[in-house]
């Protein structure tokens, strides 16, 4: 009988983490770099959608309150000119929906015409491919499962002799 009830926990399980589709679990990341004038980044969801117009707060290093608030465009891209302070770090926080929130120190680069723009698509690209959920990942959850399981069983068994 406890077998039975098991494997119906088990079934039940499998079908809500696999077939439901309000199962999927995503997560928000954030991106940003301030070349002393302008302060760029992109925020995403982990299934690399966009995060379109939700909101961000900047702190400075020293400051607890934002020194400004804004959201982001439909892409999930912002740009905004903030006055350089010097020694100072600048941290941005975006909150997404459903109680997603992510803060990340931007990355202080040179300021340059020509580079900007590139600097930004490598650094998405690179935040893209950190990112993103491989199959290995998916392989090595499976395995962690199946290891616990196995444990389990194995214990169960050696109760009974």
């Amino acid at each position: 009988m406890k077998m039975k009830s098991f494997f119906t926990a088990l079934l039940t399980l499998c079908f809500t983490a696999f077939y439901l589709p309000n199962t999927k679990a995503h997560a928000l990341y954030v991106f940003a770099q301030y070349d002393g004038q302008i302060l760029s980044g992109k925020s995403y969801y982990s299934d690399m959608t966009p995060a379109a117009e939700t909101y961000l707060e900047v702190f400075r290093s020293d400051v607890n309150e934002p020194i400004l608030t804004a959201k982001t465009d439909t892409l999930g891209a912002f740009n905004l000119a903030i006055a350089e302070v010097a020694n100072t770090t600048l941290k941005v926080v975006v909150e997404g929906e459903e109680g997603h929130r992510v803060s990340v120190v931007a990355d202080r680069t040179t300021p340059s015409k020509n580079s900007a723009t590139e600097l930004m698509l490598l650094r998405e690209d690179i935040a893209h491919l950190r990112d993103k959920i491989y199959l290995h990942d998916i392989l090595g959850g499976i395995g962690y499962i199946i290891g616990i399981l196995g444990l389990l069983a194995w214990w169960q068994a050696r109760k009974i002799k």
